[in-house]
């Protein structure tokens, strides 16, 4: 007879900061489509399915985009917003931050005046490596880069 074990239980732990950021990005409509983009951008957090009283978000982005497609983007700058809060709390921010993403950023500022997205919340600006990167897209269609023509159809008899 099988001994009965109790099942372990896992624990995933939440995504790193670059993860997040990267899968913010993949769901994200592309740069072709700048106001899908921003709109969407400004209300997806990088925290997914976020809870608590701050909600990180992409605002500035660097978009490098070769002839070929491959994608390259740069965060010029971060958002964290005190959701739901008319002032910004520095401190309780960078303390956030710190807790939830394991970042220290030197330049966090309360952007004075403005609500985020919808009135939001109060929210600062912060600067934080983060990169996206996608190869170019695979086609079907032959391009003029292509090396050569296609092979013989095989029953063309050629």
């Amino acid at each position: 007879m099988l001994e009965q074990r109790p099942f372990a239980t896992v624990i995933s732990e939440p995504p790193s900061f670059q993860q997040a950021f990267e899968r913010l990005l993949t769901r994200a409509p592309g740069p072709v489509f700048p106001r899908a983009r921003a709109l969407y951008l400004q209300k997806y957090p990088l925290e997914g399915e976020p809870q608590g009283d701050f909600r990180t978000f992409l605002l500035e982005e660097d978009i490098q985009e070769s002839p070929v497609g491959a994608l390259r983007i740069r965060a010029l700058a971060m958002a964290i917003v005190a959701w739901g809060q008319p002032r910004f709390d520095a401190a309780a921010a960078a303390t956030y931050l710190q807790q939830r993403w394991g970042l220290r950023p030197h330049d966090l500022q309360e952007v004075e005046g403005a609500s985020w997205f919808r009135d939001s919340g109060a929210y600062g600006r912060f600067s934080s490596l983060a990169v996206y990167e996608r190869a170019a897209p695979t086609s079907l269609i032959s391009s003029s880069a292509d090396p050569g023509p296609p092979a013989a159809d095989p029953g063309s008899g050629a």
